[in-house]
């Protein structure tokens, strides 16, 4: 499945949904037709026997008189709690016998890895933040999430939540071991941002539309004393800006069969010579000074400040930086978004980093009951109601494509949320989710993975060659691939 997804093709697939649902919904009605009327030899509950469990079970089935706590690891992150706290508020006015036990930090991965080590399943979270789930769903500690997909949210009881949010988010192409095991929430969009102000005083090109243009672009900032580009080189933050531009190297360059041993890790990864392109001209652009020598051991916030104090021009991120910094930035400052255009070939679309920002999973050692409630509740994340105050309060993208039918939502919209809309609307792009159909579990992958991490910062400004670093990165990578497929043909 080709996983290039474009604005207009979302609208093509908004049509077919709706085409799809009033099928759905016709095929409903001839099943509760058929449920009320069984076939001959079979016995229908009596009416009284109907009341009495309609009196006992909620409309999802479940127990009323049953009272369960659900333990959840929060992430507290730049889209802040405000969204969850009030999608709480909502599922326990409904459904009163539901508690909740939050434990939400910065940090939640770490004591999410604590509780998981320690084996007391008891003391484990019933849901928590989308950790890295390769390593539990092996050790059968994960419940899989595939069902909720096929639920329907309360604000539209006859479509299934598969059909509602954006393609790609619950590929069953990609599942592991027959399941998805994490269940998305938000959905974000990287590339840079900047103050629209300071652009407009300067008369710098907001929306360069070749990888010319925006060289020329760093070069104009970069003469006025300014450093176009500052990122967060402790976390490769570079990665929300450029990590797509590989896809856009091998369109230009007409090869068909880049993206199927990508999603196969066929052959070589970091040392293909679309990757070793992208990472020659970062090399370059750090040596001609556009990006900034400072994000060698910044973290995001630090980076994000000198774009703020205007040291910086440009910064990569997510779409999560307006709220992130909203106590930081001065009351003019205008957030602005633009993708980095990687080829001068206009028949080549602009690929946009695109993925999960919040997710969740559930721990499987827990009582089946509470795992019931557990979907339920993230069943009722994805209404637009709690979706919308994810939207306005948190900075996220909406995951429902049917979000922004509601005039109202869309007028509501953030100025960086519009400024990326507006780009998303004005340019040829793919939103790329880098969709893997295989999933290392080596720990040689995540050490290769460290390899580029702690070194491209260096890479990036200008004082290292790129092409050792990948090699090395490489050589980790493949026995990762080796062992892994070792491991598999085993099962």
């Amino acid at each position: 499945m080709n996983k290039k997804m474009t604005w207009s093709s979302l609208a093509l697939i908004f049509c077919i949904v709706l085409f799809a649902a009033g099928c759905s919904n016709a095929a409903d009605t001839k099943e509760t037709q058929s449920a009320s009327n069984p076939a001959s030899g079979s016995t229908a509950p009596a009416a009284s026997e109907q009341s009495s469990e309609e009196a006992a079970n909620y409309e999802n089935g479940l127990p009323k008189n049953e009272e369960v706590t659900l333990k959840v690891g929060l992430l507290e992150s730049g889209y802040g709690r405000e969204w969850f706290d009030y999608a709480v508020k909502l599922f326990t006015e409904k459904y009163p016998n539901v508690k909740f036990d939050i434990k939400a930090s910065p940090k939640i991965a770490d004591l999410i890895s604590t509780k998981a080590s320690a084996g007391n399943d008891d003391d484990m979270f019933d849901l928590f933040y989308g950790v890295p789930w390769a390593e539990y769903v092996n050790a059968n500690k994960l419940e899989p999430v595939t069902d909720i997909f096929d639920m329907s949210p309360d604000d539209v009881p006859g479509r299934k939540l598969n059909d509602l949010i954006v393609p790609g988010f619950n590929d069953p192409e990609k599942y592991y071991k027959n399941n998805a095991w994490v269940f998305p929430i938000a959905n974000y969009i990287g590339g840079m941002f900047f103050d629209q102000k300071l652009f407009d005083e300067n008369g710098w090109n907001k929306n360069p539309k070749t990888y010319d243009e925006f060289i020329q672009l760093c070069e104009a900032i970069k003469s006025k004393g300014i450093d176009p580009i500052v990122y967060a080189g402790l976390y490769n933050y570079a990665q929300f800006a450029f990590d797509t531009k590989v896809f856009e190297i091998a369109d230009d360059s007409g090869n068909k069969d880049f993206r199927n041993n990508f999603e196969y890790y066929n052959g070589p990864q970091n040392t293909t010579p679309e990757n070793i392109e992208v990472y020659k001209r970062l090399y370059d652009m750090g040596k001609k000074g556009y990006i900034s020598k400072k994000s060698v051991g910044m973290d995001h916030t630090q980076s994000q400040m000198l774009a703020l104090q205007h040291k910086a021009a440009m910064v990569p991120s997510g779409d999560w930086i307006e709220n992130e910094m909203k106590e930081a930035a001065p009351d003019d400052f205008q957030w602005g978004y633009m993708a980095v255009p990687f080829t001068n070939n206009s028949n080549v679309p602009i690929y946009i980093t695109n993925g999960l920002s919040y997710s969740f999973e559930l721990w499987a050692a827990k009582p089946e009951l509470n795992k019931k409630w557990a979907k339920q509740f993230l069943r009722s994340l994805m209404s637009n109601e709690v979706q919308q105050i994810l939207v306005e309060k948190g900075g996220a993208l909406p995951l429902r494509i049917d979000y922004l039918d509601d005039p109202a939502r869309a007028d509501n919209m953030k100025p960086l949320q519009k400024s990326i809309a507006t780009y998303l609307k004005d340019n040829n792009v793919v939103l790329e989710l880098k969709n893997r159909k295989i999933e290392l579990t080596h720990p040689d992958f995540a050490a290769s993975l460290k390899v580029i991490v702690d070194n491209m910062a260096l890479v990036l400004t200008g004082q290292e060659e790129p092409e050792p670093i990948l090699q090395d990165a490489e050589k980790l990578l493949q026995n990762a691939i080796a062992n892994d497929k070792k491991a598999q043909n085993k099962e």
